[in-house]
């Protein structure tokens, strides 16, 4: 089946992308098998390889090499305003540290998210140090107003706040992503995702008509279980773990896989690709393409 791989087209654009037949129904844009074909690179909290991860520069950055599809994780400020941060605390990626549950929003609004960033040589954005002096931490609403129409964001629920589902929504409906293509790789389009189990549960309560995916190290038959019971779409493994005969029994349970956890193993990308996954998150999406399409 390899020999017939090289064959599989890799979306990375709105333009590349195959026209999908209209439907109603969430599970008509899920359905493993008008995905078979497609390998969707997800570029991984923006093109964060290149640029300060989960900042404009970063998504602006992907869509100007062609990816309209990224992932971005939001949690909530102490003041219950949703930010655009990966990490519990501030320490890696700004120029304070503390717990991003214990700072305020005017706090993070004052902060530098470049300054730690040092552009690679490689990069496809800017080199050396002081790439980026200028990027800063972005609110979720920031976020959507700037990108509605342009992307296909998979957003992550990060933290274990009880309102970070309902406070992610208010602000979904605020700009107008609820009512765009979901679970797929079309863009304008939004697919929600989370590790943690009871976030999907509150989240797909108020949400049900967008596509949920669950991020997980490996998948087994008590997570397939689990992830049909609720209604989720999809089911999403680190991609260093994943296997064909998995990817078979989520899709015949009628959910779609996506990986995750490239980091900076080309390995695993291939791994993801052949694996039959329809796509996976990755820091460095332009390198991936040129590895892909080389396969």
């Amino acid at each position: 089946m390899y020999g017939l791989l090289p064959e599989r087209r890799i979306h990375f654009s709105k333009f590349s992308l195959q026209i999908l037949l209209h439907s109603e129904s969430i599970l008509t844009y899920m359905t493993p098998k008008s995905n078979k074909n497609d390998f969707t690179l997800i570029a991984h909290r923006g093109a964060s390889y290149d640029a300060p991860e989960n900042t404009f520069e970063a998504f602006d950055l992907a869509l100007e090499l062609g990816f309209d599809n990224f992932e971005t994780d939001v949690q909530l400020t102490s003041d219950g305003r949703p930010v655009l941060v990966h990490d519990d605390t501030l320490d890696r990626t700004t120029d304070t540290t503390g717990l991003v549950k214990e700072t305020s929003i005017a706090k993070i609004k004052s902060l530098n998210a470049g300054l730690w960033f040092e552009g690679p040589d490689d990069s496809a954005g800017v080199h050396g140090v002081m790439a980026y002096p200028e990027a800063f931490v972005p609110t979720l609403d920031d976020f959507l107003e700037r990108y509605a129409g342009k992307a296909h964001v998979h957003l992550e629920l990060k933290s274990t706040d009880v309102e970070l589902a309902a406070t992610t929504k208010k602000s979904l409906e605020k700009w107008g992503w609820l009512d765009q293509h979901t679970g797929d790789s079309i863009a304008p389009g939004l697919t929600i995702s989370s590790f943690r189990f009871e976030q999907l549960e509150r989240s797909i309560a108020i949400m049900p008509n967008t596509a949920h995916g669950w991020l997980m190290q490996k998948i087994d038959k008590a997570s397939l279980k689990a992830a049909t019971d609720l209604g989720l779409s999809g089911i999403y493994p680190n991609a260093g773990k994943v296997t064909e005969r998995q990817i078979e029994r989520a899709n015949a349970a009628g959910l779609v896989v996506r990986t995750w956890g490239i980091a900076d193993s080309k390995a695993a990308l291939r791994r993801a690709y052949r694996s039959g996954a329809v796509g996976t998150t990755v820091d460095w999406p332009a390198k991936a393409r040129e590895i892909i399409e080389s396969l």
